[in-house]
C-alpha cells in the first residue's frame, strides 16, 4: 500500500487492492488483542477522515452548483 496510510490503492480505501487486506502499519509488535484493536482503530480513523473529506468535497460542489443555477 503506497504510504502505508490505510488509504489503499489510488486512495480508494482498504480492502480494494489485489491483496484484499488491511495493510496498515502495525502500531506495535503484532500478536496481541490490544495490538489488533489499535491497528483496527488506526484503519477506522483513516476511513473516517476519507469519508469526512468526501462529504466536504460534495458539500462544496453542491453549494457551488446551487450558486450557479440561481
Amino acid at each position: 500500500m503506497p504510504g502505508f496510510d490505510g488509504t489503499g490503492p489510488r486512495g480508494m480505501g482498504p480492502m480494494t487492492g489485489g491483496g484484499r487486506g488491511f495493510c496498515a502499519v502495525p502500531l506495535s509488535i503484532p500478536g496481541t488483542e490490544l495490538d489488533s484493536l489499535k491497528n483496527e482503530l488506526h484503519v477506522l480513523k483513516s476511513q473516517l477522515e476519507q469519508i469526512e473529506a468526501s462529504i466536504e468535497n460534495l458539500s462544496s460542489t453542491e453549494s457551488k452548483s446551487n450558486i450557479r443555477s440561481k
